[in-house]
């Protein structure tokens, strides 16, 4: 067939031309899809025998990156046919449910940023509920999130992943060059006799600096001297001590503070006594005005994040208190100044709080001291130890054998000085290196396993029903000396009630944060904590700044405390309960009598709504501890604090007088419950025992009064929740909200109960009212949910 004949051919049949192109692409393409599996096909009839290799080099194995690549393409295409028929359903709605749920976070974090408050607050209430973001999500929402809303979600207790991560995490700057940068940065608040002193004792003039890192990676070895490290600490004890003025605050602030203070956190990432003092500085710069920018571009949001979720209380204690001086959204907002520290709640609430509760504690005492739960082995009170006066080691010449129970109770031979005394006496703490007060665990009961479903059933019932049945009486543990033959009464509790917890694990570093919220959860608990000493060689201030003299007097002391509690919003409208032990009792008499010589309303409430006062071994006519500086004046030389508790001290006496005037007439609404020391304290080093408080210091002729067999340092430390002492306190922070709750004219007698009719009007208009408001929020949610 000649070449003209196929082509007229072709043209008769133009289809075939069509096909015969399709067919030979298909099998081209075919050819090239298979190859690797002809090339196998053909290598079986080509000759393998390899050259002889050249043994002067090296052997590698070589991988050809096509053929890598389409073996995984294989697998992932097999893959896929497997569940070809599911994904075809499932694919689709599961794409479009993923992008709806993210497009849901997205949409809820814009309603957070621009929002009405109401808005916002519901907002940043969902988005804390996603648990079904990706890391990536969470990274990027980040990114676009302002500070506003991240110090919400902070307080919300939100996951750590919605914050930033800390600048440089894995860098730490070299102490050198950031006691340099330190050292200019305190010397721009010069003229300033704090900074001056300071400057003069422990910042000598630097050398200039050459040839130095500026940052570390963690790959590095990084060894800090001993000097550095010391040095360091007190620059941050300092901070502490300076920041408490807003102004100072403020500068340190506006020449980049909070970034030297992060670079200190990665330094002291394992000294939780230190991060605490860091954490006081990070507390006091809170309090100035627009610092919240400040703290969210240094990155200190999520640092204060991850804090509030650390397990050692005091971390948990002053970073919610700094979070709660940032977060301006709180329908409950308000500032704590320094020495007042947030109990419960320490995360925000939509409930207004119904009573404020407020510890103070004693010489040498402290918020996670004073309020530990007692440990069941006997305590003694020792001497030994020295104070420390910017830092929170305030050991001093009274320190208690009492152990402290760190990390589970476990101690470790190497142990350190640290911790706060309590009482007329400190507390002699042996803690292990870097000691962590960790929040107290719930033992939970062991699981049964039983098979027979009825056996398990009445096993488990048996359980939880009460080891005693009503007939019986248990008197509590801790009863008073002086309670009733029988002990009934307030002195014992029903059968039916009682749970034995002799045998129980668990213990707590401060109870009132960690008992009262179960009992009382809408009641706001605080604590306060303030500086003292015993002897002159702790308590000479000035020899730590000049600005401290005299500040250890009880006047000076009650005055400085009294405008930082009115400052907290304490007692706006609802009961206040003090709770005071020892020095602290002496110093809640005074606050109250100068608020009622305040011309101030927000300083009058604070008299004006006490509802109860606990005494706890408060010696109101003085103690005889003090007449130590008349046998003893050589040797321990006492603080101002100890000379003013001296028996019988006129300051003291009139002050007493007073109050107990005040008593039976402005505060004659008062419940008053006093509590004195029934053993004394045992002295280790002098082996003799020591009545701190006599009883008939302790003892006023006003409320209830009980005599308990414990020993001063005991009085603030119950056993557990079922003891005399927690009980009756409870007792009184009930008929202080109870009273609250049931209102009474100044007769004394109930309000009358409205009119029906005027109740039945009341309740149409509320209905009318909730109904007019739903049908004018459809539209606009019904547009929400559109866009």
């Amino acid at each position: 067939m000649s070449l003209e004949d196929l082509k007229t051919k072709l043209r008769r049949h133009p289809k075939l031309v069509g096909l015969g192109g399709v067919g030979l692409i298909t099998a081209a393409g075919f050819l090239l899809y298979e190859s690797p599996q002809v090339h196998r096909f053909l290598s079986q009839y080509v000759d393998k025998k390899s050259p002889e290799p050249d043994k002067r080099r090296a052997e590698y194995i070589y991988i050809k990156y096509h053929i890598y690549r389409e073996s995984m393409r294989k697998l992932k295409q097999k893959e896929e046919d497997e569940k070809k028929w599911i994904s075809v359903i499932i694919n689709p709605i599961g794409k479009w449910w993923k992008a709806a749920k993210h497009s849901v976070a997205w949409r809820l974090l814009n309603i957070a940023q621009t929002g009405s408050q109401p808005e916002r607050l519901k907002a940043v209430q969902q988005l804390i509920c996603m648990d079904h973001l990706k890391d990536w999500d969470f990274r990027h929402l980040a990114q676009i999130c302002d500070a506003r809303t991240a110090v919400s979600l902070a307080r919300c207790n939100a996951d750590t992943r919605w914050f930033m991560p800390v600048p440089r995490r894995g860098c730490i700057k070299n102490p050198k060059m950031l006691l340099s940068e330190l050292h200019v940065m305190l010397a721009r608040l010069r003229p300033m006799a704090c900074v001056d002193h300071f400057f003069s004792k422990y910042f000598p003039d630097q050398d200039p600096i050459e040839d130095i890192h500026e940052y570390l990676t963690q790959e590095q070895t990084i060894v800090l001297s001993t000097a550095d490290t010391d040095l360091l600490k007190e620059i941050i004890s300092f901070l502490h001590h300076i920041t408490k003025d807003p102004e100072v605050s403020a500068r340190l602030m506006r020449d980049g503070g909070l970034v030297h203070l992060m670079e200190l956190r990665k330094i002291f990432n394992d000294d939780n006594e230190t991060l605490s003092t860091l954490c006081k500085v990070l507390a006091n710069m809170s309090l100035v005005p627009d610092a919240v920018e400040h703290f969210f571009t240094s990155g200190w949001v999520g640092a204060l994040a991850e804090w509030q979720q650390c397990p050692d209380l005091r971390l948990q204690v002053i970073s919610a208190k700094t979070m709660a001086n940032l977060d301006y959204d709180d329908p409950n907002q308000c500032t704590y100044p320094p020495n007042v520290y947030p109990l419960h709640p320490r995360v925000r609430t939509r409930r207004k709080p119904k009573a404020d509760i407020v510890f103070v504690h004693g010489l040498l005492g402290g918020v996670f001291i004073t309020w530990r739960q007692r440990d069941r082995k006997p305590t003694e009170l020792g001497l030994y130890g020295k104070n420390a006066f910017y830092t929170s080691e305030t050991d001093d010449v009274f320190l208690v054998g009492e152990q402290k129970r760190l990390n589970g109770g476990k101690q470790k031979p190497e142990a350190v000085k640290n911790g706060n005394g309590n009482g007329n006496g400190s507390q002699k703490t042996e803690t292990i290196k870097d000691p962590v007060l960790k929040a107290s665990k719930k033992v939970e009961e062991q699981r049964l396993n039983i098979s027979d479903a009825a056996t398990k059933e009445f096993v488990e019932t048996l359980r939880n029903e009460a080891e005693l049945d009503s007939d019986w009486e248990v008197v509590h543990p801790d009863v008073p000396i002086n309670a009733n033959e029988e002990c009934v009464g307030k002195f014992s509790v029903c059968g039916s009630e009682w749970r034995n917890q002799d045998t129980s694990e668990e213990y707590t570093n401060c109870w009132p944060m960690e008992w009262l919220p179960d009992d009382y959860p809408d009641s706001r608990i605080l604590g306060i904590d303030y500086t003292s000493a015993v002897t002159e060689w702790s308590a000479n201030f000035t020899k730590y700044c000049p600005c401290e003299k005299g500040q250890g007097h009880i006047d000076v002391r009650a005055s400085t405390l009294l405008d930082r509690i009115s400052a907290s919003d304490v007692g706006n409208d609802r009961p206040i309960v003090w709770i005071g032990h020892s020095m602290g009792g002496l110093l809640t008499k005074l606050i109250l009598l100068k608020s009622l010589d305040s011309q101030e309303p927000k300083v009058q409430q604070l008299a004006k709504n006490t509802k109860g006062i606990v005494f706890l071994g408060t010696p109101h006519r003085g103690s005889p501890i003090a007449k130590w500086k008349q046998h003893m004046q050589m040797i321990l030389s006492p603080s101002i604090e100890v000379k003013e508790m001296e028996e019988n001290s006129p300051k003291l006496l009139e002050m007493h007088r007073r109050f107990m005037g005040c008593l039976h007439t402005l505060l004659r609404h008062v419940k008053v419950v006093s509590v004195a020391e029934g053993s004394p304290t045992m002295l280790t080093s002098f082996k003799f025992p020591l009545r701190i408080v006599t009883e008939e210091s302790s003892k006023i002729d006003f409320g209830d009064f009980y005599l308990l067999k414990d020993d001063h340092l005991s009085l603030s430390k119950p056993i557990y929740r079922q003891s005399f002492l927690y009980q009756r306190l409870l007792h009184v922070i009930r008929e202080a909200v109870k009273e609250r709750s049931d209102p009474k004219d100044q007769d004394g007698q109930s309000q009358s109960t409205p009119n029906e009719d005027v109740m039945l009007v009341n309740i149409v208009a509320a209905l009318l009212k909730g109904a007019k408001g739903l049908f004018e929020s459809l539209p606009r949610v019904a547009l929400r949910f559109s866009t």
